[in-house]
């Protein structure tokens, strides 16, 4: 791979998530007392499910870019929204898993 073809996927790369990054980080505003950590994440999500959801808008629909962008900026802040709750659920569910095998194997106690 040289150079210029190299730098031609990176700009292409960086226009698809252009839009879904300033989308996250219009929804961040306004919620001004979140961490840094969870900024970072939510912002990760949301642009990964908008440059998804887009691809998807158009390949289900035909639609083009400027409308199909709009739609996953909206799902994007769905799942912006769903993050922390996602979180806080799969790290619940993931800190019970030991003790769970451990009453499988050894028999539950109690």
């Amino acid at each position: 791979m040289d150079l210029r073809t190299f730098l031609q996927s990176a700009s292409e790369m960086a226009g698809s998530l252009a839009p879904s990054l300033i989308g996250s980080a219009v929804a961040q505003a306004w919620k001004p007392a979140l961490a840094w950590r969870d900024r970072f994440l939510q912002w990760i999500v949301g642009s990964t499910v908008s440059y998804y959801a887009t691809m998807a808008t158009i390949a289900a629909t035909g639609w083009n870019d400027f409308v199909a962008q709009s739609i996953a900026f909206g799902i994007a802040i769905v799942a912006f929204d769903a993050t922390p709750v996602l979180k806080k659920s799969i790290t619940e569910t993931l800190s019970g898993v030991p003790a769970r095998i451990a009453d499988r194997i050894l028999g539950k106690k109690g």
